[in-house]
């Protein structure tokens, strides 16, 4: 699979899994604060992600 398509598809769904969280969960919150958890979820979401692809991939070797 192209790695490029792997890293786009993380990419996207880290942001949206993000926005979503915040749009849902913090609707109150200031600006700066949901800039804040945006970018602490959003690097949350890729970890999680490339923890869960390594995984996979290490398992089917």
């Amino acid at each position: 699979m192209n790695y490029a398509l792997i890293g786009s598809i993380i990419l996207l769904v880290a942001t949206l899994g993000s926005w979503l969280l915040l749009k849902f969960k913090y609707g109150d919150k200031s600006k700066q604060v949901k800039w804040a958890l945006f970018v602490l979820y959003f690097w949350l979401f890729n970890f999680i992600q490339l923890i869960g692809l390594a995984l996979v991939y290490q398992l089917s070797r």
